[in-house]
């Protein structure tokens, strides 16, 4: 993988006034690059490097380029990273004296006591509005700070708008710009790009890869967030305790709730403590449920604050510099109670109301007429007392949003520096507003109001009209200013439009909200984005074509990653339409190919056909890359529907595109979709080679979405073919691929592969088992369409472990999930042979009848469900005796290997082909045909290895030899038995042991048949199973 020579300047190296370009050239040095290599990288002359490198070496005192690479492990190694506390915080603390909630603070130093033994502690603080739980935290903050050395991160969930994870991203990101980039990329592995998604601005140069419009799920992604958030609270609590302060949770939107739960179900979170605040009066139904699960699963300590005590207003009214106390006026107990009666001891209200008495003239009463009653008066009076530009600023201010940018005031208020920072200035001396800019050279200064109770008294003091033109200038304003930010502001000037009512285009309404939805989405949360998507359906009709059809196809992607299939397809084809209208042929394809993928994962082929042909019927005479790659995903799913003929002339079709246009990624598309359709008719060996011809393609290229696809495929194609070892290596390359676009499905298949390769080195009916449970819960969890698999794995861990009637269960469990694919005859053969191993003849051969017509024809292409159901049938029908219909399937068997190339069915605990050839044979009678079938079969095994399948056919190899009847073979046949039945015993199957056990018997060798084979097993089964 390319070494990303973009990443931070550590501060040790902005200290040392190392350029940019120099860092680029020292992260390449560090990674051992040679001059020419590096200008190379680099885009520039040799000459060039060793210039820059020459100024390395002297501004970090070496004379070597070992020397360089000592100096700054040197400073890598430097210590623990020191983080100042966050200034809101502290800025916080120092408003003023803080007074009581003595009792509150103890409670809090007892958890960060337990919190810095090793524990990870979560505390809820609540209480009304202006109650002081910011300002308790504040307090604990600053007291820790006296004697401790904790790591602090702060974070606000805002009331207006907010991306799905702000408050995190805020919180993480002083921290993340601070740290050492090769510690935390270390610790971040893979998932380092997810950050990217909540601190956009960050600074941060993280790793990644490009992957095109529709390659990730959401849910995926959404837990490598998850765990990439994780892994940086990890990171940092390493050194210091920390400390994490989510203030304002009452309006934390539903993903920033799911990450909350994630983080306290995090067992790996150690030295930490988590403290949110919240008011319990205005809690959504996400918050609801999210506090309930908690109380339920993690337990946190909660502090409820009510209203100070009488005297603690009395102290409060004290020590404040502007009280009636500090201008030499009689301090009044009755002044004191008559603020406590007026604010119920609200710090807030309190704390407005001294401040007001202050600043105003006359006898000092809080019960006098001239004195403001509620907050919102109080504040309006104290606004009133600034300078009329400062009161202005105030009031767009407002409108803004609780943080607002200063470059947006200023071009709304259209005024000066001078005068804008003057207002600012006036405002923040009052205690209105506080800076709350980032410490990082490109980042944008904004500021806070001091609590949203001011800035909503400001917001009730201006007109509804005059609002509602602010709100239309500010919309302006953000399109103005940030012109290459407009998805990450979008969700903001979305919100500044629809509060601007009918004064503003409502068409810009739906192309924002579409474009906050799709932003929300990419950030792994498809709630808020779907919030966002319906809110834009409300002004669809005054919508241009595209924006219509551009906010159906993203509603489309949403409802599809929240597993409402039908919801998603509607919208998808609403989308289609819409395109059609506007000849948007990219977009047609885009759409059909999300679609017909998403329905084929669910194996709802029916409908993954319909839209493919959707698709290509509106690019109809239409011969560019768009209909190709259409094309492909069409020839996919008819592949897996089972046609054959359809699917390979699609793909043809496909691939003529591409060399008529000369596109190399068109045909690297249209091979990897080959690599893919093959695999359906068990047709591997020419899949693998189309698999490698289309990796050397898709490797430059950016469609890393079919990549991982089609290495999924190419990796269980391999196993089949009996390759482990180049199975392990495109298993290496597919794993962390596959998890950083998260592509699941690939994901899946590497997986299982993995599991197979194991099982057939180890054999192990439990692992066997313990692998299909988790398989099946990984289904469930995203939703996959695969369950069937899952149950007949489980079905054939329990068959070896002579758990019968659980393989029964699991066997029919699959039967009844399997969809209408080309795999149909994989779940009613497994459950045929069961039942024959069982005795069952009756619903054995009545299930055979049932499902002959999905047996194998010769000399065509099968489906890879028809083939198996022969490989498996045939063993079923030997156990019966029913030896002819055995023998019958011996040409498919053959033409089967002829033309796959298939070693072993992967999906099917890896049975080998020619296993099944040897026993088809012998029941035909035919023993030398057989004799060589077994022999290359047990080479196979051997070479693989594959334990089990091994055993099996010692096994049926040793029953074919006792049933010639010849005198030489029994020796041989006893020893096959024999060696079978101590690889069985030690693998914990003893049904199997005592299969071999009942061919050693005396009565079992018969006198010498030639070309009557013998009547099976059926007998010695009906008394294993039931002891007579």
């Amino acid at each position: 993988m390319p070494v990303d020579f973009k990443q931070p300047k550590p501060q040790s190296c902005v200290d040392r006034g190392i350029t940019s370009r120099e860092w680029e050239v020292l992260q390449a040095v560090l990674n051992h690059l040679a001059n020419a290599e590096i200008a190379a990288t680099l885009g520039i002359s040799v000459r060039t490097v060793e210039s820059h490198v020459s100024n390395l070496l002297t501004k970090f005192d070496v004379t070597s380029r070992s020397g360089l690479l000592a100096a700054v492990r040197a400073t890598e190694n430097a210590g623990p990273l020191r983080l100042e506390a966050p200034p809101s915080l502290l800025r916080m603390a120092k408003a003023g004296e803080f007074v009581g909630r003595l009792p509150e603070l103890q409670q809090l130093h007892d958890e960060w006591d337990l919190a810095k033994a090793g524990a990870q502690r979560l505390v809820l603080v609540s209480g009304d509005a202006g109650i002081g739980k910011s300002r308790l935290v504040a307090e604990f903050v600053r007291q820790l700070l006296v004697n401790d050395d904790p790591l602090v991160l702060h974070g606000r969930c805002d009331e207006d708008v907010a991306g799905p994870f702000e408050a995190v991203g805020h919180a993480l990101a002083p921290y993340i710009r601070a740290s050492n980039p090769a510690s935390l990329a270390g610790e971040l592995g893979d998932v380092a790009a997810e950050l990217e998604t909540i601190i956009p601005i960050s600074g941060i140069r993280l790793p990644g890869i490009p992957v095109d419009a529709v390659r990730t799920d959401p849910n995926v992604t959404r837990l490598r967030l998850f765990d990439a958030v994780t892994r940086v609270l990890r990171h940092a609590s390493v050194s210091s305790p920390m400390l994490l302060v989510l203030d304002d949770l009452h309006w934390a939107p539903g993903p920033t709730l799911l990450l909350l739960k994630h983080l306290m179900q995090e067992e790996s979170l150690k030295r930490t403590m988590i403290i949110c605040t919240l008011r319990p009066g205005d809690v959504s139904d996400a918050l609801i449920d999210f506090l309930g699960r908690l109380r339920r699963d993690a337990m946190p300590v909660q502090i409820q604050l009510g209203g100070l005590h009488r005297l603690e207003v009395a102290q409060l009214l004290a020590s404040d510099d502007g009280s009636a106390q500090s201008r030499d006026d009689t301090f009044s107990e009755s002044l004191a109670y008559d603020i406590y009666s007026e604010t119920r001891g609200n710090p807030l209200y309190a704390g407005e109301l001294i401040r007001s008495l202050g600043e105003g003239s006359g006898p000092k009463s809080a019960g006098n007429a001239d004195v403001p009653h509620g907050v919102k008066d109080i504040v309006t009076a104290r606004v009133r007392r600034l300078k009329q530009e400062t009161q202005t600023l105030l009031g767009i201010a407002a409108v803004l949003g609780q943080e607002f940018d200063l470059s947006v005031l200023q071009q709304l208020a259209e005024v000066d520096d001078f005068t804008l920072l003057e207002g600012v200035e006036e405002a923040t001396q009052a205690q209105l507003l506080y800076d709350v800019t980032a410490a990082s050279p490109d980042a944008v200064e904004r500021y806070e109001f001091v609590h949203a109770i001011v800035r909503r008294a400001i917001i009730e003091s201006l007109s509804p009209a005059r609002v509602r033109r602010i709100h239309a200038a500010a919309g302006t304003a953000l399109e103005q200013l940030f012109p290459q930010a407009l998805e990450m502001r979008a969700d903001e000037i979305a919100w500044h439009l629809v509060q601007a009512g009918q004064i503003k285009d409502r068409r810009n309404i739906v192309r924002y909200l579409t474009m906050a939805g799709r932003a929300a989405l990419n950030s792994s949360a498809a709630e808020e984005g779907l919030r966002f998507l319906d809110q834009a359906l409300e002004y669809i009709d005054a919508a241009e074509a595209f924006d219509r059809a551009e906010l159906w196809f993203q509603r489309g992607l949403t409802l599809r990653t929240l597993g409402r299939w039908p919801d998603s397809v509607a919208s998808l084809r609403n989308a289609l339409d819409l395109y059609a209208e506007v000849g948007d042929l990219e977009a047609i394809s885009r759409t059909c190919r999300a679609a017909t993928h998403t329905m084929f994962w669910f194996f709802r082929m029916p409908e993954a056909l319909d839209l493919a042909a959707y698709g290509l019927k509106m690019l109809d005479g239409h011969e560019g890359a768009e209909r190709g790659r259409l094309l492909g995903a069409l020839s996919f799913a008819q592949a897996w529907s089972g046609d054959y003929g359809s699917s390979m002339k699609a793909i043809d079709e496909e691939l003529a595109i591409a060399s008529r246009l000369k596109d190399t990624d068109l045909k690297g598309h249209a091979l990897a979709i080959r690599a893919m359709q093959l695999p359906a008719f068990l047709e591997h060996k020419d899949a693998a080679s189309a698999g490698y011809e289309a990796l050397e393609i898709l490797r430059g290229s950016d469609d890393v979405w079919t990549l991982t696809s089609m290495l999924g495929f190419l990796n269980y194609t391999l196993v089949g073919l009996g390759r482990l070892e180049a199975a392990r290596e495109v298993g290496a390359e597919l794993a962390p691929l596959a998890v950083r676009v998260g592509n699941y499905a690939a994901q899946q298949q590497h997986t299982r592969m993995n599991a197979m390769v194991e099982f057939f080195e180890q054999g192990s009916p439990v692992a066997l088992e313990k692998f299909a449970r988790k398989d099946l819960a990984f289904c469930k969890a995203v939703g996959l369409a695969t369950p069937e698999h899952s149950l007949a794995w489980l079905g054939l861990a329990k068959f070896l472990a002579g758990e019968w009637e659980e393989a029964r269960g699991a066997y029919s469990a699959a039967l009844e999930t399997e969809a209408d694919t080309g795999m149909v005859g994989w779940g009613w053969s497994s459950l045929f042979e069961l039942l024959a191993y069982m005795g069952d003849s009756q619903a054995a051969m009545g299930l055979l009848e049932k499902h002959r017509n999905t047996l194998p024809h010769l000399d065509r292409a099968n489906t890879c469900g028809s083939w198996v159901a022969a490989l498996t049938a045939v063993e079923g029908l030997v156990v019966l005796g029913e030896l002819e219909q055995a023998a019958a399937l011996l040409p498919a068997i053959e033409q089967c290997i002829q033309r796959t190339g298939v070693v072993c069915i992967e999906f099917r605990g890896g049975r080998l082909v020619k296993r099944s050839a040897a026993i088809a044979a012998a029941a035909a009678g035919d023993w030398a045909r057989a004799e060589k079938y077994f022999r290359e079969a047990r080479r196979d095994a051997e070479t693989m290895p594959h334990v089990v399948e091994r055993a099996h056919t010692l096994r049926f190899h040793g029953r074919m030899l006792l049933q010639t009847g010849e005198a030489a073979s029994s020796a041989r046949a006893k020893s096959y038995l024999q060696e079978a039945r101590a690889v069985y015993a030690k693998l914990g199957m003893p049904r199997h042991v005592e299969l071999c056990d009942l061919e050693t018997k005396p009565t079992r060798v018969t006198s010498k048949r030639s070309t009557t084979p013998d009547p099976g097993l059926f007998g010695f089964l009906t008394n294993l199973m039931y002891g007579e």
